[in-house]
């Protein structure tokens, strides 16, 4: 499953997550892709029997954009503050974790922000999957001062961790 969080349609993140689907398909059986705008909530939306869970971003203020922490929130927050028993999380079937995000800054200043989501998605998150499933991190900093051809660069080599990752 794939979790995509942008506001708008024709963007460098909807590439980005195409490059992703695209290349998480040529690997996995089936990929869902759920997209998570501001306002709109998706009802019924179930991990269960997912296998690998990857979310697609673009940081914002060192973190998540709303609408996806808002998911986390709401659809993971009782196992990440302990309400809920372990066992039961609708993560545990994941045993392959991925997030691909830019970063308008350069990894510096997100390092200097503490890293925000980087660390809720590997602290938090991924302890609520199978046992042993680790978070590939794919992130390209500086995208904004990114000339053309390390945008591409930056995409081939998101599709191939992807593609790596569900593999």
């Amino acid at each position: 499953m794939v979790l995509h969080a942008h506001p708008l349609e024709d963007c460098l993140n909807v590439v980005l997550r195409d490059r992703v689907v695209g290349a998480l398909a040529g690997e996995c059986n089936q990929v869902e892709v759920v997209r998570l705008t501001q306002g709109e909530w998706i009802d019924g939306l179930s991990l269960a029997g997912a296998d690998g869970l990857v979310f697609v971003y673009p940081t914002w203020w060192g973190g998540l954009p709303a609408p996806m922490l808002k998911w986390v929130q709401a659809e993971l927050g009782a196992w990440i503050d302990g309400r809920a028993e372990p066992m039961t999380s609708p993560l545990r079937t994941v045993k392959r974790l991925g997030a691909v995000t830019t970063h308008g800054s350069p990894r510096r200043v997100n390092w200097l922000q503490g890293e925000p989501g980087r660390h809720l998605l590997k602290r938090s998150v991924t302890g609520l999957c199978a046992p042993g499933t680790k978070l590939h991190w794919i992130a390209r900093y500086g995208i904004d001062q990114s000339e053309d051809a390390q945008i591409a660069e930056f995409l081939d080599h998101a599709s191939a961790r992807a593609s790596a990752l569900a593999a």
